[in-house]
């Protein structure tokens, strides 16, 4: 499979997770009773992003690059030449 397929279906299950998890905060109190579902809609939320940013091949390169400073080259972390010349 190809890089960008593989994102887009890291996405779309990132999808079906997120909305998964809400309809069961949301339909948990109703069908049992007062209880409550343990994940926040922010927990929520950033677990979908997590497997977004750890399962898609191209948005963690953009994100190593962005956030950390790194180049994906060949599977390795490299650093970019903005934080490599900063250490000298």
């Amino acid at each position: 499979m190809k890089a960008k397929d593989v994102s887009l279906l890291a996405i779309v299950v990132a999808i079906v997770w997120v909305a998964l998890l809400f309809a069961a905060k949301g339909l948990i109190p109703v069908f049992f009773a007062g209880k409550t579902f343990g994940l926040d809609a922010k927990e929520i939320i950033a677990s979908g992003a997590f497997f977004v940013i750890a399962c898609s091949p191209v948005y963690r390169s953009i994100w190593l690059d962005k956030r950390l400073g790194l180049k994906v080259e060949g599977g390795e972390a490299e650093p970019s030449g903005e934080s490599a010349g900063a250490g000298k």
